[in-house]
């Protein structure tokens, strides 16, 4: 029986393994200097796009919310007349303004300062919102690191086999066989490592946009798949969610300016009025000759002055804005049903988020406990029986992939227990 090549595969020593080149794992974390999650939030909040719309959005409603303070202005008007071919004349000087009878412009100020609210609501939300973005893109990158430091580690223990072995083929003291089924596993678990870190870039490449770096910035990190998230109670977070989501008051904020705007189509179904002052002077002369008190001819002409005051009402007898106001209860009732569904939303992803954090906690207890040491030590009972001489090559590569599996496996539950805690955290916005 020829003796078997010893196969450098137990767990335990995957981390301690020397790279067989430079690895691209090693590029991405950097336990000093590298940024966390809460740091790359804070660096999207300052450049992502969709937050300095809104943050122009909350100041195109404020400009509209001073503009509705502003009382109308006054009205000028100015005219002259002059007879055709003869010597009469006259100006008139007038001017009117505006009342806003019955609250006319408070209305206005309300709907303006409802909308303000609902921007400000509006802007919370997008960075709600593209905080889970980051912080899920972040655990993806973890993720997707552990699976390409797994496959370096596990490929360069292949590698450092498949030199022994064919050392060991050449001196007659193994099969060539067994050089070629290592080769093989060798190739497949190469090219398992270049499909994650494929995924590795991608996911990189997508935490930067989010962020707001450019693709050639420089990018590393420093985080666990093991946040630390406080045990959380269903009716405490549910309070909490319905009482602080930005999407929530947002929509608590539409149906006030539904509101605001049905009360202003009410009011302006009401009389308004303006006042208005008219000045006129006149100048008015005739192609004859009059006699003055001492008997002397002069011209007939006169200049007089008028002046006129009064009260422009409009009075809503045609036109009652029934339209506007049918519009408005209308919109006030959509606002209504929207609040109400968003609210249920949130209470069902809450309970939904919940649920699934605390089914991600239990998988990931038993990945820890019950199946990755028992894998490990079922690869290493393998392979010393291989040893051996007591089983086939092909029994230890079979294991080994059942190994690679509950490793991938273990990963996956590592990131959705991480994607869990951040949607949780989302759903009931923790920690805003």
């Amino acid at each position: 029986m020829m003796n078997r090549p010893l196969l450098l595969l137990p767990v335990l020593v995957l981390s301690s393994v020397p790279a067989w080149s430079q690895r691209a794992s090693d590029a991405v974390m950097d336990p000093v200097a590298g940024r966390t999650a809460e740091e790359l939030v804070a660096l999207a909040l300052q450049r992502n796009g969709e937050v300095l719309a809104a943050r122009q959005q909350i100041a195109a409603s404020r400009g509209a919310l001073t503009q509705s303070r502003l009382r109308p202005n006054p009205t000028v008007e100015f005219s002259g007349t002059h007879e055709v071919a003869g010597a009469q004349n006259g100006v008139i000087l007038g001017g009117s303004l505006p009342l806003e009878l019955f609250g006319r412009r408070a209305r206005r100020v309300d709907v303006a300062a409802a909308e303000v609210k609902m921007s400000e609501f509006g802007h919370a939300e997008v960075e709600r919102q593209l905080r889970n973005d980051v912080e899920s893109k972040f655990g993806d990158v973890l993720a997707s690191r552990r699976n390409l430091q797994f496959a370096e580690d596990l490929l360069a223990l292949n590698r450092q086999a498949l030199e022994l072995m064919e050392t060991r083929v050449e001196k007659g003291a193994t099969a060539p066989l067994d050089a070629n089924l290592l080769r093989v596993e060798v190739n497949r678990i190469d090219s398992l490592r270049a499909d994650f870190e494929a995924k590795l870039g991608v996911n990189i490449l997508e935490l930067k946009s989010l962020a707001g770096l450019q693709p050639d910035d420089d990018l590393r990190l420093k985080g666990t798949l093991q946040p630390d998230l406080a045990a959380a109670n269903k009716e405490d977070s549910i309070k909490h969610a319905v009482e602080t989501r930005p999407d929530l008051l947002s929509a608590r904020a539409a149906e006030q300016v539904a509101g605001a705007k049905l009360k202003r189509a009410q009011i302006e179904a009401r009389p308004d009025a303006s006042l208005a002052a008219n000045y006129q002077r006149m100048n008015s002369s005739f192609d004859l000759n009059g006699l003055t008190a001492s008997g002397q001819l002069r011209p007939i002409q006169g200049v007089f002055h008028y002046l006129t005051v009064g009260v422009s009402i409009s009075l809503p007898v045609r036109n009652r804005n029934e339209g506007a106001i049918e519009t408005a209860i209308a919109q006030l009732g959509e606002a209504r049903s929207r609040r109400a569904y968003a609210e249920a939303i949130a209470t069902r992803e809450v309970s939904a988020a919940l649920l699934v954090h605390r089914k991600a906690q239990e998988s990931l207890a038993i990945y820890s406990r019950g199946v990755r040491d028992q894998a490990g030590q079922n690869l290493e009972v393998i392979r010393r029986t291989y040893e051996l001489g007591r089983t086939q090559l092909l029994d230890v590569i079979a294991e080994q992939r059942r190994f690679i599996e509950i490793e991938t496996g273990y990963t996956e539950a590592l990131s959705r227990y991480y994607q869990a805690a951040v949607h949780l955290r989302t759903a009931a916005a923790l920690g805003e």
